[in-house]
């Protein structure tokens, strides 16, 4: 994926709200938004049964929180239940990058870079 691909995945898990924030702090060029526009757009509409949308998805949300978890920004927490499923990761990541905006640009930043 490219880092286009990776920043509307991330975006549209986001929602408008955190999205506009992250947007706010990267400061991008009118062409940089342009392209995160035409790749959101290209995305569609996320279906959870399509093996391609959910791991694209989960690619996505698992090297953010890597880059959270080498930065000391996020890190994983016992479950009450006993149990942990991946979607209950992936829940909980998505609850707790919109606490830390400055630090999720900085991961799109990368990807644009890169």
């Amino acid at each position: 994926m490219t880092g286009y691909e990776k920043i509307a995945v991330l975006l549209t898990e986001l929602g408008s709200e955190t999205s506009e924030k992250i947007l706010a702090i990267l400061h991008l060029s009118p062409a940089e938004m342009n392209k995160i526009s035409k790749n959101i757009m290209a995305l569609g509409a996320y279906n959870p049964r399509n093996l391609l949308h959910v791991q694209r998805e989960t690619a996505v949300l698992e090297e953010v929180r890597k880059f959270g978890e080498l930065r000391g920004i996020y890190r994983e927490v016992a479950p009450q239940s006993g149990f942990l499923m991946v979607d209950d990761n992936l829940e909980n990541l998505k609850k707790e990058i919109p606490k830390s905006p400055e630090d999720v640009a900085n991961v799109l930043r990368g990807w644009l870079d890169s």
